[in-house]
C-alpha cells in the first residue's frame, strides 16, 4: 500500500465513522420514542380507562419498532462502504449483547413475581447500552443517559419499601401501583438516555457534514 491509498483508506474510514454515528442516532430516538409514546399510553389506559389489556401499545410497537428497524438496517446495508471501523464492530458486538439481555429479560420476567422489577431490570440494561455506546462514539449525552436510567431504576427497585412508609391514600391518589411509577420512570429514562442525545448525535454530524 503506497502514500497515497493509505489517505484514500484514512478519508474512507472516516467517512464510514461519521455514517456511523448518523445511523446510530437515528436508532435511538427511533427506539426512544416508541417507548415513551408505549410507555404513556400504558400509564393513560390504567389510569384513565377500564380496557384490562394497558400492555396493548407495546404489544403493537415493539414489533412495528421491529419491522422498521430490520427494513431500515437493511436498506442502509446496501449502502455501506466495504470498511470495518474500530467503533461499527465494537458496536455491533455491543448490539448482540443487548439484543440477547432483553430477549432474556422479556421472556423470563413476566413470569412470577419478578415482574414487579421487570422495568427497573430493563433500565439497568438500556443504562449499560446507553454508557458503554456513548464511551465508543465519544459522545458524553449518551453516557449521561446512561446514568439517568441507573438512577430511574435505583428508584425503581426502591420504591415499593419507600410505598410501604407512605400513607395508603398518597399512594392511592398521588403515586398509584408500582407499575405506574415504572412506567414514568421509564419514560424519563428513555427521554433522556435515548431521544435528547439521539437527534444531538443527528446534530452534531450535521455540522461537519
Amino acid at each position: 500500500m503506497n502514500e497515497k491509498d493509505a489517505i484514500l483508506l484514512i478519508e474512507e474510514m472516516i467517512s464510514k465513522t461519521k455514517e456511523e454515528i448518523r445511523d446510530n442516532g437515528f436508532y435511538y430516538y427511533f427506539w426512544g420514542w416508541l417507548v415513551f409514546i408505549a410507555a404513556l399510553a400504558d400509564l393513560y389506559i390504567i389510569g384513565f380507562t377500564t380496557f384490562e389489556i394497558h400492555g396493548l401499545p407495546w404489544m403493537i410497537l415493539m414489533p412495528l419498532g421491529g419491522i422498521v428497524t430490520m427494513i431500515y438496517g437493511m436498506r442502509e446495508k446496501k449502502k455501506e462502504v466495504e470498511v470495518k471501523t474500530y467503533v461499527s464492530e465494537s458496536m455491533n458486538e455491543v448490539i448482540k449483547a443487548f439484543s440477547i439481555s432483553m430477549f432474556v429479560i422479556c421472556f423470563a420476567m413476566p413470569v412470577g413475581a419478578q415482574w414487579k422489577a421487570f422495568y427497573p431490570t430493563i433500565m439497568v440494561v438500556y443504562a449499560i447500552w446507553l454508557f458503554v455506546s456513548g464511551g465508543l462514539l465519544k459522545f458524553k449525552p449518551l453516557k449521561w443517559g446512561g446514568i439517568l436510567n441507573w438512577t430511574c431504576a435505583l428508584i425503581g427497585f426502591i420504591y415499593p419499601e419507600i410505598a410501604k412508609q407512605l400513607p395508603e391514600s398518597f399512594i392511592a391518589q398521588a403515586l398509584g401501583r408500582g407499575t405506574e411509577v415504572h412506567l414514568l420512570l421509564i419514560a424519563i429514562g428513555v427521554m433522556g438516555g435515548f431521544i435528547i442525545p439521539g437527534h444531538l448525535l443527528n446534530n452534531r454530524l450535521a455540522k461537519h457534514v
